[in-house]
């Protein structure tokens, strides 16, 4: 019987794995739930291989850790550190926790969240086996 249970456990884990797959995006209202820390940018509140959850559900705020893609399509994980508005619009200042100046000007149409969730160095392993399929 014990054998009978593990596989029962394992069909159940793996079913609740596809089901928060695919039902992530819609739950945290983000097109991007899930990503992976790549940079040391937020050393030392985030580290490389960080996994993180992402929603979009709430506007973010003034200290917020947030998740943005960049016009070359590079996802980015700095605190927004400012909300910046005028005659031009909104646009929110970030900064990576380590780095000693802002990033330029963020349109809020490019984030993709804020961060709600951090499980340490789970990414790892997928920064491991894209370096090593990555060509060089």
């Amino acid at each position: 019987m014990p054998k009978r249970d593990a596989v029962l456990d394992i069909a159940v884990l793996a079913l609740v794995a596809v089901v928060l797959i695919l039902g992530a995006p819609r739950l945290l209202d983000t097109d991007t739930p899930l990503a992976v820390v790549t940079s040391w940018s937020m050393e030392p509140t985030l580290h490389v291989g960080d996994l993180i959850v992402v929603s979009g559900r709430e506007p973010p705020r003034v200290g917020d850790i947030i998740v943005y893609a960049k016009p070359t399509g590079e996802l980015i994980v700095h605190r927004l550190v400012e909300i910046r508005k005028g005659v031009q619009g909104t646009f929110f200042i970030t900064k990576g926790d380590a780095n000693p100046h802002v990033d330029p000007p963020v349109d809020p149409n490019k984030v993709k969240g804020k961060v709600i969730l951090v499980i340490p160095y789970l990414g790892a392993i997928r920064l491991f086996v894209e370096k090593i399929l990555r060509p060089s």
